[in-house]
């Protein structure tokens, strides 16, 4: 075969397609150039989302007006000299990628002056191909304008988010930006918002970006660990986000994303967390250059580490330091809290559910009148397993006082499917466990049903029901909840507001970043509002588009936040309601989560783990 050369003008376009995925990757690149040139004052300005026009003014050392030129061509960089610098990379940008890579999808003009110089330089490229290079009158430093990015590469243009998502991100980038270079004075201009940054330490960057509210519940971390250090701020116990998108790591004042340093945080606050809720925290941590690889990804976002354990360690015992004196739980942080020989990921695999267990297939049945009574009687807004009076009388249909006997047929070896329903034989009711398994036998089998599960599913039934058959109400609530969320986010929930009315969800704006909610399904009633949030962002940010799945998630998410914890301690006319209403929905045996609702043991199985058979 025959090899081929790329021309430049290809070469370029494959480097931008790593290089330059969105206006804000452009915003990245140059005010990272910019930092790298000593620059104390960086401004930034978009309109149309920064697809249309993008220019940063910087007071940094400038560009000479012969190496302009050479600034544009692939790979030439002036921050490495030697493959030895790679091993001790200091500076934002090293890859020489970026200007070439730009120019190559959009007009760029560039201004530069050197400080040693009466005239600054001016140079110019349209698709990569250079236009203008002249000289002209220039302030000290560098001023850079993008245009018209990807006019000429419709296909990927198309793949552009809205101007006002796109501009959100770059907004997004440089708040990261302040809270990464806290001394540095940031301007950010748009069609719609301006900002500034005080550049006066990284307390009044955290003021700038998150406000006062959250600085007032913060505690500065402050951790020497030669050759390792750790300085920010991290949240109260008390003071939690419904999202990850609070927890900033910046590394030798690169901003990265590290899901190490991440798990070493929740670390502490894990016994103190409620579901769906992490810490917020800024973490400045500084380390030999050698010790950190940086040189991963051209985002320049991961990292490596040569020794993650320490890195781990070391953050988790400056973030205790300076929470511990807040923690007020029964359960101590010690030492063995923070032994990272097991990763996340290993902890989360052993705690997936065991494929090795049975399903319960077949389930309860009750005379057609019966089922009828509860589904008439049982009251949405009670929630079955809180107030079960209305449907005890049918219950008691089902269940006798004296024998505690309900129907079950002897589970299949196969595993049933997502739309198998319950039919019925006898099985005892034995008892509950830990607050949140009830117990059942039938034979030689036992079965345990996740109470929680079940309720959900009833619920979310119920739920959409009423939503396909036009038969939402709607319950006002007293206090509307407030919740904060980021910028990113608050586009993504406006851009949703009329779905979740729809779905009988009140949500609204409250400033710029905080919403309320102040209405909700009446099925929703007693809904933990802080675990629905959480849920909600995780779904806005999912890539779903599809508006009834869209739909059936929320409506999913707020049943789960409807379901009581397992701290619940049901008394027997309320597990006899529960099942009584599993019963008459003719429930499927899975939740809305694909979770299961039951499980079954044999005899023959618990025999085997005694050891009485083999």
């Amino acid at each position: 075969m025959k090899i081929n050369k790329l021309p430049s003008e290809i070469f370029n376009r494959i480097a931008a397609g790593e290089v330059v995925e969105s206006p804000a990757s452009i915003v990245k690149e140059l005010t990272e150039n910019a930092i790298d040139a000593g620059a104390t004052e960086i401004s930034v300005t978009v309109k149309g989302g920064g697809i249309d026009y993008i220019r940063i003014t910087d007071n940094g050392c400038g560009i000479d007006f012969e190496s302009l030129p050479t600034a544009f061509l692939p790979h030439a960089t002036s921050k490495i000299n030697s493959l030895d610098d790679l091993d001790t990379i200091k500076t934002l940008g090293f890859r020489g990628e970026a200007l070439p890579s730009i120019a190559a999808v959009a007009d760029v003009t560039m201004v530069s002056r050197v400080a040693d110089s009466e005239f600054g330089g001016k140079i110019s490229y349209e698709n990569g191909r250079l236009i203008e290079h002249e000289e002209c009158g220039a302030g000290f430093g560098t001023v850079i304008t993008v245009q018209n990015l990807f006019k000429n590469i419709p296909a990927r243009k198309k793949f552009l988010n809205t101007p006002a998502r796109e501009e959100t991100k770059i907004f997004t980038l440089i708040e990261r930006l302040v809270l990464a270079n806290p001394n540095i004075v940031f301007k950010f201009d748009s069609d719609v918002k301006h900002f500034q940054s005080p550049g006066e330490g990284l307390e009044s960057a955290v003021f700038a970006v998150y406000g006062d509210n959250v600085l007032k519940n913060t505690v500065k971390v402050d951790l020497q660990d030669p050759p390792m250090s750790v300085q920010g701020f991290t949240c109260l116990p008390t003071f939690t986000k419904p999202s990850k998108s609070y927890q900033n790591v910046i590394i030798n004042g690169r901003y990265v994303e590290s899901q190490d340093i991440q798990y070493a945080v929740y670390s502490v606050y894990a016994s103190y967390l409620m579901k769906r809720q992490y810490p917020l925290f800024v973490l400045h941590v500084t380390m030999p250059y050698d010790m950190v690889d940086v040189n991963v990804h051209p985002s320049k976002l991961q990292v490596k580490f040569a020794d993650t354990v320490k890195v781990k360690s070391m953050i988790a015992r400056a973030v205790k330091n300076a929470v511990s004196p807040k923690l007020t739980a029964a359960k101590p942080l010690n030492d063995e809290d923070f032994s990272f020989a097991v990763s996340s990921n290993d902890r989360e695999r052993s705690s997936e559910y065991g494929r090795s267990h049975t399903l319960l297939r077949p389930f309860f049945d009750v005379a057609p009148q019966a089922r009828q009574d509860v589904a008439q009687q049982a009251s949405p807004t009670e929630q079955v397993v809180e107030k079960a009076s209305v449907v005890s009388d049918a219950a008691d249909r089902v269940f006798s006082d004296k024998s505690d006997y309900i129907d079950l047929h002897t589970p299949p070896t196969d595993p049933p499917s997502a739309d198998e329903t319950f039919t019925a034989t006898q099985c005892e009711y034995i008892g509950k466990l830990f607050n949140t398994y009830i117990i059942l036998e039938h034979g030689d089998n036992c079965y345990f049903i996740d109470q929680h599960a079940a309720h959900e599913k009833i619920l979310y039934d119920k739920l959409l029901s009423a939503y396909e058959a036009k038969r939402l109400q709607t319950q006002p609530l007293m206090i509307p909840f407030v919740f904060d969320v980021s910028a990113t986010d608050a586009e993504l929930i406006n851009e949703n507001l009329e779905m979740f009315a729809d779905c009988g969800f009140g949500i609204s704006p409250f400033g710029e970043y905080t919403f309320t909610l102040s209405y909700l399904p009446y099925e929703c009633a007693g809904i933990d509002f802080r675990a629905f949030v959480s849920d909600l962002l995780l779904l806005v940010n999912s890539r779903e588009k599809s508006p009834m799945v869209l739909k059936e998630r929320l409506m999913q998410s707020a049943c789960k936040a409807a379901v009581k914890g397992e701290i619940d301690d049901l008394g027997q006319s309320e597990i006899d309601a529960l099942l009584a209403e599993m019963t008459a929905r003719n429930i499927t045996l899975f939740c809305p989560h694909g979770r299961p609702i039951a499980v079954c043991f044999s005899k023959k199985e618990i025999e085997k783990w005694f050891k009485r058979i083999v």
